[in-house]
C-alpha cells in the first residue's frame, strides 16, 4: 500500500487532506509505528493500532488521564467515542487531553500558561463541585446535570477551575477545534425559542440569538450559554458558583471560521458575565514554551500539530 492510499479519502477538504497528511508523518516518522484502521476497517495513515493507543497522547500524564476519564464519563452518563479518543490521530479530543491533561498534572505550569494566553492573574487551580459533578482544578470531557442548565447535549471539552490573585474564582470553559468545525446541531421552533431565552436572560444583546442562531456560531453560542449558566449555578440558584468565566475556542492559527465565530459571539455579548476567546494552537506553544517545565512537551506539541508539514 502506497503513502497516497494511506492519506487519500475522496470527502477531504483541503485542510483535512493536509493534516491527515501531517498526522501519517508523524506516525510513521516520529512513532515509527504501522498504520491502523478507522471503523470501516480501512487502513488509513492517521489511525494506530488499538494497542498502540498510548501513543496518540504526547506525555505519559495525558494518556493515564484519558484513560480514566473515559471511564468517568461513561458512569457520568456521558458520550465519548472511545475510537476518536485513542486511535484517531486527526481527532481534536487527544488533541484536548494531551493538552489539558498534560496540564491537569502540572498546575503551576497551567497557572502559568493560562495566565500567558488569556491575560489572567490566576493563582492557583481549585477542586469545586457544580452540584455532583466535580472539576478537580482540569478535566476534559465534562458537563454539568443537563437538568439544571440548557437540558440539552451541550458539553465542554475541558473545564478548568482556578482562583483569582484577589481572591475570585474563575471559569474556564474550552471548545477545542483542530480539522471539524462547529457542528451543525438541526434547529427546532422550540430549541431556538429556549437559546433566544438563555441570551436574553444572560444579558446578550438584543437580537443576539437572531444573529447568532445559524449554523456557523450556534454551537459555541451554546458552549457560551451553558459556561455562563455553569457561573450562575443553574436553575437551583443559590447564587453563582464562579464570580468571571470565559469560553475559549482553541483552533489552528489559520481556522479563519473559528476566529469569526468568536468574534460574532462577542460582539453579542452585551451584559452577559461570560466572556469569549480564540487561542490558536501556535498561541498555545509559544506560551508553554515560555515555561520551563513545559519545554519539552511544547516542542512536541509544535512538532505534531503546528510546525510546517
Amino acid at each position: 500500500m502506497t503513502t497516497a492510499d494511506l492519506v487519500t479519502v475522496a470527502s477531504d477538504n483541503a485542510v483535512t487532506r493536509r493534516e491527515r497528511h501531517r498526522q501519517s508523518r508523524y506516525r510513521e516518522l516520529v512513532l515509527g509505528l504501522p498504520a491502523g484502521q478507522d471503523a470501516r476497517r480501512r487502513t488509513l495513515g492517521n489511525y494506530l493500532a488499538p494497542d498502540e493507543w498510548r501513543r496518540n497522547f504526547l506525555s505519559e500524564e495525558a494518556a493515564e488521564y484519558a484513560c480514566s476519564r473515559a471511564d468517568e464519563v461513561s458512569r457520568e452518563g456521558g458520550r465519548l467515542e472511545k475510537n476518536r479518543l485513542f486511535t484517531n490521530m486527526l481527532s481534536s479530543m487527544p488533541l484536548c487531553f494531551s493538552v489539558f491533561g498534560h496540564l491537569r498534572a502540572h498546575p503551576r505550569s497551567a497557572v502559568a500558561v493560562l495566565n500567558d494566553l488569556l491575560g489572567l492573574d490566576l493563582v492557583g487551580l481549585v477542586g469545586i463541585d457544580v452540584r455532583g459533578r466535580r472539576i478537580a482544578g482540569i478535566e476534559c470531557e465534562w458537563a454539568p446535570d443537563r437538568r439544571d442548565h440548557l437540558r440539552d447535549g451541550t458539553a465542554f471539552d475541558a473545564v478548568v477551575a482556578g482562583r483569582l490573585a484577589d481572591g475570585r474564582s474563575q471559569l474556564i470553559a474550552v471548545e477545542t477545534k483542530y480539522v471539524d468545525g462547529f457542528s451543525r446541531d438541526p434547529a427546532s421552533e422550540a430549541a431556538d425559542e429556549k437559546y433566544d431565552c438563555w441570551c436574553r436572560t444572560f444579558g446578550m444583546a438584543d437580537g443576539a440569538f437572531a444573529e447568532l442562531g445559524g449554523h456557523a456560531t450556534r454551537q459555541l453560542l451554546r458552549n457560551v450559554l451553558l459556561t455562563e449558566s455553569v457561573r450562575r449555578g443553574g436553575r437551583a440558584g443559590g447564587g453563582p458558583v464562579f464570580d468571571e468565566a470565559v469560553t475559549v475556542v482553541l483552533a489552528r492559527d489559520d481556522d479563519a471560521a473559528a476566529r469569526d465565530a468568536v468574534d460574532a459571539v462577542a460582539g453579542q455579548r452585551g451584559r452577559m458575565r461570560t466572556a469569549v476567546r480564540h487561542v490558536g494552537h501556535g498561541d498555545l506553544a509559544d506560551a508553554a514554551s515560555r515555561v520551563d517545565e513545559l519545554g519539552t512537551w511544547s516542542a512536541e506539541f509544535r512538532r505534531r500539530y503546528v510546525a510546517d508539514c
